[in-house]
């Protein structure tokens, strides 16, 4: 505590110490009406410094040097407008009065929720949360992933370590559903999703996908619109939780550089974890147009919160003594902690541009384009393999003459991601026309090093191999030698879109014209498997160092096997109609439909309402119904590979297989079909006054057929029926199924209050959410098990069921303040998180742990230069970590407990799924640098 003191007296001092007077920029814009308009860009020219205008109109620039600026206001869907200002050492009002536009390029102000045009989510009949990038740049973390739920309570994106591929790639769920089941627009495209399964990871049921957001420099954002309500009538396929729609910024602007230093400062722990970031823009204007140019550059080294290991002994016989985590007395040789349970090691270069270009002096018609590239990479660790004797009792897959001490194998893959979007839009004949096309891809290599092939035997020499190879006979052509690293496969996938979006207002006998909108699209969508190198999968048939038969593959991954590899594709066809209008000056409506075939698995309708009642302008009450739908993606039919899980204890090599493999069919796989929805939602938004909104929503979404992972059959039965098929050399398995209906509920609550704070202002913002998941249907196990000693208990086990229903907190709430006086601004958070269960990484069925509430206090000062923002904050200020792992159930005849399977016998000392992981405090400074021209 004593730390935290001096951390917290720096924090207070710091503002007296920069405190000075300068100039600011305020006001309020609004339509001819007077009704405050939200999301509007004011621009001090010159200076690089900018603002967005709140739900009341209100914006503020601050930090402003004296002299003469030209202010530019700018709103999708109005005319913009100009106004000259002097500032001195006092601060200057100008308010903005805004003419609509009498045609609009964009039938949609990109906000999700409705395809008419409007300028704040208070006006949609759907809850629709608005974060601006200055909301961004308070969060303390420039990941993309991290950046969304630190804003958004329903967002989740857990830290993961010891899950394979997910160390490097982790994926993010809404309102405590699939990551597959959140549609991710960029300026309202489809945004691909990854190559990667998700089958170990944190959150969510196994046999997941979904889309890499911090491939998406956070610099290249203006703005993120969490749309929290199905939407799939309305966008298509995967838009059950909802939709997460990220703007780009665009237009011409200063160029800014953007940096962060920061390390994690833990009480009981050495620091670690230095995290680096740069990240810039640059607006250029390029004829009528202006391209927007972003980057960003990403340095994170490991953290490790792993526990010394009690039973390792080097092959010695000897352990170390160890007390509460810590070495009292060192008694061999293996490095200590000998387990990796953190953040691995990350690298990103992630770049992004946003072009347009009117292509008349009108402005009527205009050439658009976005995209990006990234490459990316990291790495993350598996269990160890012992020597001898060690944690995970790993054990006879360690040859001595490579590894003396046993080896923890790591992960070391790459993940290249780019994109590119172009279209035209138009106006003709009152219609408002957008043309476009979109291609997206994501490939994922798999490296992995610091392992070994035990079935390759204890010689690395390829001149002198000792393994007979394939074909079991040594002294043979065939004959292998062993490696220490191996290329274990590679996966990609692709999306090609092509886009017709048309809208009019269309007087058609009601109160006021209908806003028509319609549109059709195809989709290309491809995935392929390419196998490992040889080694990565081969069974060399060398006995173990035990004398046991050879095990193959690499040691943590196994390699994709060429029975795994595929290439296969699928086209999708859609067409959408949407209808919106105010029935009565109190009283919106809005319907859609959409129609949609896949080429592998039909065609199904589906559709939407919404109302909207506003009888005050204070109040306004919302609901909508609708039925979505989720497409079984490729990866889920065509995936296949073996897979190494620690179940229980006990390693285990377990197959993988599209639902139409044989071996799936002998364990009664069916075809996928189609996820189906249905949403309910009700709730309002009150503003008493000026300073004060805030929103209640209530939500109901039922699906029916969820995809996922089976559970793993791995008993004596199934073994006993993949040997008789001649499965061999694995121990289990997996297949996708649609075996499972389940019903969420929840609640979303926010607030914002603007307050006066002496000669500052203080903006109070509080965020909510309650989300609980039921499972309403499980499939019988399969019908194979029946009249069997099977152990098997349903199509799904106890690890999954736990996984859908329990494993993210029940309640997530932010509260947050910030502080503004003159060029000092200052930040102060609390983030709460409700209870939340695992059994992983136990993987057994008695392996259930409960963990209770924990709340997170942030804390950031800064000071505003004339071009650069300085700021130093703290991150879970008072190091706050998840319970530990403590069941006393006796989970198998050795009288192991829940808490050793999940703790891995005291190295893992930290709940794994944990929402805001198990890092402890962080301390970093940030600034933001506008280079002026």
């Amino acid at each position: 505590m004593r730390r935290v003191g001096k951390l917290l007296a720096g924090l207070a001092i710091l503002p007296a110490l920069l405190l000075a007077q300068n100039g600011a920029i305020r006001g309020r814009i609004a339509d001819a009406a007077g009704a405050p308009l939200a999301r509007a860009m004011v621009a001090a020219e010159g200076s690089g410094l900018h603002a967005t205008s709140d739900d009341q109109g209100r914006y503020e620039i601050r930090g402003v040097s004296a002299g003469a600026y030209l202010l530019r206001v700018r709103l999708l869907g109005y005319q913009p407008r100009t106004a000259r200002v002097v500032v001195d050492q006092s601060a200057v009002t100008q308010d903005f009065t805004l003419t609509a536009q009498p045609i609009s390029l964009s039938p949609v102000d990109v906000v999700v929720g409705s395809r008419a045009r409007h300028t704040a989510a208070e006006q949609l009949a759907v809850p629709v949360d608005v974060f601006t990038s200055e909301d961004m740049t308070k969060q303390g973390v420039t990941e993309t992933g991290q950046i969304l739920q630190s804003l958004a309570p329903s967002v989740n994106f857990p830290h993961q370590s010891v899950t394979d591929a997910n160390d490097i790639v982790r994926p993010f769920t809404l309102r405590g559903l699939s990551p597959d089941e959140t549609l991710v627009l960029i300026n309202g495209w489809r945004r691909h999703q990854m190559a990667l399964v998700n089958t170990f990871a944190y959150g969510m049921g196994a046999g997941t996908t979904g889309v890499d957001l911090n491939a998406i420099p956070s610099s290249a954002i203006d703005r993120i619109d969490v749309l929290r309500d199905g939407a799939s009538a309305q966008y298509g396929s995967d838009a059950i939780a909802g939709v997460v729609n990220l703007v780009l910024k665009e237009g011409e602007f200063t160029p800014f550089l953007n940096t962060s230093i920061g390390r994690y400062h833990p009480d009981n722990y050495a620091d670690d974890g230095t995290t680096a970031t740069l990240n810039g823009g640059w607006g250029i204007g390029i004829g009528r147009g202006s391209l927007g140019l972003f980057g960003e550059f990403l340095d994170r080294q490991p953290t490790n919160r792993a526990w010394p290991d009690p039973y390792e002994d080097a092959g010695t016989g000897v352990t170390d003594s160890i007390v509460n985590g810590r070495i009292i007395v060192k008694r061999n040789a293996a490095p200590q902690p000998n387990h990796h349970w953190g953040d691995g090691l990350e690298k990103d270069i992630v770049t992004m541009a946003n072009f347009r270009l009117p292509l008349n002096d009108q402005g009527t018609t205009e050439f658009y384009s976005f995209g990006g590239w990234s490459y990316r990479k990291g790495t993350g660790n598996g269990y160890r393999r012992c020597a001898v004797d060690c944690a995970s009792f790993i054990q006879g897959r360690s040859w001595p003459q490579i590894y003396p001490f046993g080896y923890l194998p790591e992960f070391a893959p790459t993940v290249l991601d780019n994109s590119i979007v172009a279209g035209i839009r138009t106006v003709a004949s009152g219609w408002s026309i957008d043309l476009g096309t979109s291609y997206g891809y994501n490939r994922f290599d798999y490296h992995i090093r610091h392992t070994l092939n035990v079935s390759l035997g204890p010689c690395l020499d390829p001149a002198n191999p000792c393994a007979p190879g394939p074909d079991s006979t040594l002294g043979t052509a065939d004959d292998m030698a062993n490696q220490t690293s191996f290329f274990a496969g590679r996966l990609k996938r692709d999306e090609m879109l092509v886009g017709l979006n048309a809208a009019k207002s269309v007087s058609l006998g009601l109160r006021e014209p209908v806003n028509v909108a319609i549109g059709a699209a195809f989709r290309r969508e491809g995935y392929q498997i390419t196998r490992g190198e040889l080694a990565s999968y081969v069974n060399g048939h060398h006995l173990g160092p035990d004398s046991s038969a050879g095990r193959p593959y690499s040691q943590v991954f196994p390699g994709f096997r060429p029975q795994d590899e595929s290439n296969s594709h699928r086209t999708n066809a859609a067409v959408y109609a949407d209808l919106e209008t105010n029935l009565t000056t109190k009283f919106l409506a809005n319907v859609a439909g959409r129609f949609e075939h896949y080429s592998d698995f039909g065609s199904l309708a589906i559709g939407k309402a919404a109302v909207r009642l506003q009888p005050s302008r204070q109040f306004t009450a919302r609901a909508a119904l609708s039925t979505g739908f989720r497409a079984p993606v490729l990866t889920q039919s065509h995936f296949s590979r073996v897979n190494t899980n620690v179940i229980g204890g006990v390693v285990t090599d377990v197959l993988i297989v599209p639902v139409a493999d044989s071996a799936a069919r002998l364990f009664n796989s069916k075809p996928l079909q189609a996820e189906k929805s249905v949403n309910v939602s009700a709730g309002f938004a009150f503003s008493p006054n000026d300073n004060v909104t805030f929103t209640v929503d209530a939500f109901q979404i039922k699906i029916n057929h969820r995809i996922l992972l089976s559970a793993t059959f791995a008993d004596s039965v199934t073994q006993a029926i993949l040997a008789a098929n001649n499965f061999t050399d694995v121990s289990g398995l997996q297949y996708f199924t649609n075996g499972l209906d389940t019903r969420t509920r929840g609640l979303d609550i926010t607030g914002t209050l603007r307050m006066n704070a002496g000669a500052g202002t203080i903006d109070w913002t509080a965020m909510a959410n309650y989300t609980k998941t039921a499972i309403t249907h499980l499939d019988p196990r399969p019908a194979v098990f029946n009249g069997t000693p099977s152990t098997v208990g349903g199509i799904i086990d106890s690890v999954t069921y736990i996984a859908i229903t329990e494993e993210r907190p029940d309640w997530r709430a932010t509260l947050t303040g910030e502080y503004n006086l003159g060029r000092v601004h200052a930040l102060a958070r609390a983030a709460y998180y409700g209870k939340f269960s695992s059994a992983q990484p136990g993987y057994c069925d008695l392996c259930r742990e409960r963990y209770g509430a924990k709340t997170l206090f942030d804390a950031e000062v800064g000071y505003r230069f004339a071009s650069v923002d300085l700021a130093v904050g703290l991150r879970n200020l008072f190091d706050t970590y998840p319970d530990k792992p403590s069941s006393q159930v006796i989970v198998d005849s050795f009288s192991d407990r829940s808490m050793d399977f999940n703790n891995n016998f005291g190295t893992f000392p930290w709940a794994a799924a944990s929402p805001f992981g198990y890092n402890g405090r962080y301390l970093y400074a940030r600034a933001e640098m506008r280079l002026n021209k």
